[in-house]
């Protein structure tokens, strides 16, 4: 059974940065591409939850699974998967490590 699917507010302001900054560069049909792929790890995760990495150094329950150069923070509860945040491959993890950057769990 799938579960349901919630997007944090960080997540959805990643989301929205990630199609501008890949519109500016490569085109609107790129963004929509790229897009397309991360909402289609987003299904996967609903579909199979447990995918890739825990990320308990983190935070406690938080788990990452790789999107083309992006990085799919998440973390599942009995009835839900909440992706948490969606950051580039090259982003400082230790800086989310000492809060600089949020996960907000």
């Amino acid at each position: 059974m799938c579960k349901r699917l919630r997007v944090s507010a960080p997540a959805k302001a990643d989301l929205a940065h990630i199609g501008d900054h890949t519109r500016r560069v490569w085109g609107a049909a790129q963004k929509h591409k790229y897009l397309g792929l991360i909402k289609d790890k987003f299904n996967a995760l609903r579909r199979m939850p447990g995918l890739g990495a825990s990320r308990n150094d983190i935070a406690a329950g938080l788990r990452a699974l790789m999107a083309e150069r992006h990085i799919i923070f998440y973390r599942e509860t009995q009835t839900e998967l909440e992706i948490v945040r969606v950051l580039h491959g090259n982003m400082d993890v230790e800086a989310l490590r000492e809060g600089v950057l949020s996960v907000e769990l």
